[in-house]
């Protein structure tokens, strides 16, 4: 071979200045996908811990009511978003359970039992499956629905119902 030969085949070897500039745009388009990938993927980690710290709130919430009202001796005044009422066991102060403003506390005796509560009401049923929703309370009442609703991440509406045999 000469040396011009081998010159040529040298140069040949190399990239050429459109390749790399090629396979830098193709890593990049690649570099994008899987970064738009993963910005959802922790969307999505953020929905799911943020909705169940919201959930896990309201159950504890719900429960608690649960048991209060489970109690129930005696209601002194009652409507779609209060209720004021004695437990079992006749020395014990009336107790209320009360829900003023979207946005706000639902409160029992006047302490917070939940923040950022966006609806709240209470159904009075004569039974679990009582068709007559609208209903205030009367002492042949048997079943009481909470309906709570809070907003999630993103302020996706979060509903709860919860029903308590008097």
């Amino acid at each position: 071979m000469t040396t011009n030969a081998k010159t040529n085949m040298r140069a040949d070897r190399g990239f050429t200045l459109i390749e790399l500039i090629t396979a830098i745009v193709i890593a990049s388009i690649l570099a994008v996908v899987a970064g738009m990938g993963l910005v959802q993927i922790a969307s999505g980690y953020l929905f799911a811990k943020k909705t169940a710290v919201a959930a896990e709130q309201t159950q504890i919430a719900l429960t608690r009511l649960s048991k209060e009202l489970n109690g129930l001796a005696a209601v002194s005044s009652a409507t779609a978003t209060s209720i004021t009422y004695r437990r079992t066991g006749a020395a014990e102060q009336p107790h209320t359970l009360a829900w003023t403003s979207a946005g706000g506390p639902l409160t029992l005796d006047g302490r917070p039992l939940i923040d950022r509560v966006q609806s709240f009401s209470l159904t009075y049923l004569e039974s679990y499956d009582d068709a007559n929703r609208t209903r205030s309370y009367s002492p042949a009442t048997a079943v009481l629905e909470l309906i709570l609703e809070l907003r999630g991440y993103n302020d996706i509406p979060l509903t709860f119902v919860q029903r308590v045999t008097l």
